[in-house]
């Protein structure tokens, strides 16, 4: 009975604990702490309040992409003589950090692209653009979802205007929020072909087919197991009350803090880890590097099947440099920034593409602060208003011109 009692009591306090911890977020607290101590900029510099349409916008930037493009196809598919036009890149295009002097505002905030849509759509109403981004989109998967547009006929864009950065060149994986995609049979098939294709980025696609038969093996194994009543059989609930008990707290626990509260909490306690490697170790949000060896191949051979792939399908592909902080140093020798504009004018006269050149455009003044330094890659207001003037005027000049 004495131990009965013992393990009620330290399931009871760690119950408490748990809600407690829930209900604080003492690392929310503590990251406001390392702020304030170390002089971050405000919370309001970081724009929450941005403008947001499921018509011109993959608003999970990544986290949901599939429902946001199925949603897409139903509207699309209204306008079949439209020409599509879709903006490719990371969290540049959709993320605002507003620089010193800049007031925070009441009304939803438009980055580049959104004011490059603005104007297109007034001149040109039969004009579709559309904003496909998400935080270190890496190129193959850039590839990845351009084969399940181009695999829709309801999908496929007549125009993508593909952004060129050096960090993109940093990742190379298939993030899981994409892998619902295979669900449909040509897809992975086409993704089955890319990972069987030999080349420096087809690991990448084979371990995503990999991840994505795990799940829906062990999915399979759990409703084969409840048809076949082999839950029932293997526990059963008065001879294995550990389980029994554990399943009821989950449920509980599920009602009384529902999953997106603990994954704010997961997410405040990645943020204090981040921040205490910024402040305690003195670094920046950003940190100069070289990239090679098979990370910067693969990059470059999803970049190469990305113009490969427009080029079958009557795609027109435009690229751009996506413009740099000037306070912040990517490259860490010279050789890496000329590898990396080498690479890049090399892909755009190989399969004579456009090649617009934002990189050094937007003024040091016109980004936004990040904790304790520079934002590396996020303008501020007037920058977002600056690079897309410069949009706007390069694509005309490459429309007039062709």
């Amino acid at each position: 009975m004495q131990q009965l009692f013992s393990s009620i009591g330290v399931l009871a306090t760690t119950l408490v604990l748990l809600i407690g911890l829930l209900r604080s977020n003492p690392f929310g607290a503590a990251c406001d702490g390392l702020d304030k101590l170390f002089g971050a900029p405000p919370k309001w510099t970081q724009v929450t309040n941005v403008y947001r349409n499921p018509r011109t916008q993959e608003i999970t930037h990544g986290d949901d992409p599939t429902t946001s493009l199925d949603g897409l196809k139903q509207y699309w598919h209204q306008f079949p003589r439209a020409s599509r036009i879709v903006f490719i890149g990371n969290s540049q295009m959709h993320t605002i950090s507003l620089a010193p002097g800049e007031p925070p505002t009441s009304s939803p905030e438009k980055t580049y692209v959104d004011l490059v849509m603005d104007t297109v759509t007034r001149a040109e109403p039969n004009e579709l653009l559309y904003r496909l981004s998400s935080s270190g989109m890496s190129y193959p998967e850039v590839l990845w979802e351009l084969n399940y547009m181009i695999d829709d006929s309801d999908l496929r864009p007549n125009m993508v205007v593909l952004q060129m950065n050096y960090q993109s060149f940093w990742t190379g994986n298939i993030r899981d929020s994409l892998l619902p995609m295979l669900a449909r049979p040509p897809f992975r098939a086409r993704i089955e072909a890319l990972a069987a294709s030999g080349r420096p980025d087809a690991q990448a696609y084979e371990d995503a087919l990999h991840r994505y038969d795990q799940v829906e093996a062990r999915d399979q194994t759990k409703f084969n197991e409840a048809s076949n009543a082999g839950l029932t059989s293997v526990f059963v609930p008065h001879l294995t009350p550990g389980y029994e008990m554990e399943t009821r707290v989950r449920t509980w626990l599920d009602k009384v803090e529902p999953p997106p509260q603990r994954a704010e909490l997961r997410e405040s306690f990645e943020d204090f880890l981040y921040r205490g490697r910024l402040y305690l170790l003195q670094l920046k949000p950003s940190t100069a590097r070289s990239i090679d060896g098979s990370r910067l191949f693969a990059a470059q051979s999803a970049v190469d099947s990305i113009a490969e792939l427009c080029n079958a399908n009557d795609v027109h592909l435009i690229l751009f440099n996506a413009p740099v902080n000037p306070n912040v140093a990517l490259y860490r020798t010279s050789r890496d920034r000329e590898a990396y504009q080498r690479f890049v004018a090399n892909t755009a006269s190989r399969y004579n593409l456009p090649l617009f050149d934002f990189e050094n455009t937007i003024r040091a003044e016109l980004w936004g602060h990040l904790l304790n330094g520079p934002d590396p890659l996020h303008m501020g207001r007037a920058g977002h208003r600056q690079m897309a003037k410069q949009m706007i005027q390069a694509m005309d000049s490459f429309l007039v011109t062709n």
